[in-house]
C-alpha cells in the first residue's frame, strides 16, 4: 500500500511540475532530438492523434502518428533535408495538461520536381498535451507559418 501511495504521489508531482519554463525546455529538447536523431528524434514526440498542418497556401494536413510516420520518414530520408527550429516562448493553459510553444523555424527540403531546394523560414505554434496515463507531454498539433520560401536551383538559372 505504501508503495502504491508513493508511486501515486510521484506521478502527480511530476505532472504538476510542468511550467512555462519546462515546456519551453521540452520544445528545445524536441528540436535537439530531431537535429541529432533525425526521424527517430522527431517521431518520439508525436501522439497517436497529432495533427501537423502544412504552411499557409498548402493544403497538406498530416494527422495521426502512422500518417506522420509515413510522410516524414520519406522527408527525413532525402539527402540534404533539414528541419531546425528555435522555441521562443511557452504558455501552460489553466488546465495544467495543455500548453503551447511559439518560435521560428528553418526547413530545407529538396524538390525533385523542379530540381531545386525549398528553403522555408517562418514562425510556428506548437500545441502540447500531457499524454495519459504516463504523464509525458507530447506534440498535439503543429501550425507553421512561412515568412519566406525561396527556391534555390543549382542549375545557375
Amino acid at each position: 500500500m505504501k508503495i502504491a501511495v508513493a508511486v501515486l504521489v510521484l506521478t502527480l508531482s511530476s505532472a504538476a511540475q510542468m511550467t512555462n519554463a519546462t515546456l519551453l525546455a521540452l520544445d528545445r529538447a524536441f528540436s535537439k532530438a530531431t537535429t541529432t536523431e533525425h526521424f527517430d528524434g522527431w517521431i518520439k514526440y508525436m501522439m497517436d492523434y497529432t495533427v501537423i498542418f502544412g504552411p499557409q497556401g498548402y493544403s497538406q494536413i498530416v494527422s495521426g502518428k502512422e500518417q506522420i510516420r509515413t510522410f516524414y520518414q520519406e522527408l527525413f530520408s532525402m539527402p540534404n533535408f533539414k528541419m531546425n527550429w528555435k522555441p521562443t516562448s511557452a504558455q501552460i493553459l489553466p488546465s495544467g495538461t495543455t500548453g503551447y510553444t511559439r518560435g521560428t523555424f528553418h526547413w530545407i527540403m529538396p524538390n525533385s520536381r523542379c530540381k531545386c531546394v525549398n528553403d522555408w523560414r517562418g514562425t510556428y505554434l506548437a500545441v502540447w498535451e500531457e499524454e495519459s496515463p504516463n504523464g509525458k507531454w507530447k506534440l498535439k498539433a503543429l501550425f507553421p507559418s512561412v515568412g519566406t520560401n525561396s527556391l534555390s536551383c543549382g542549375c545557375g538559372s
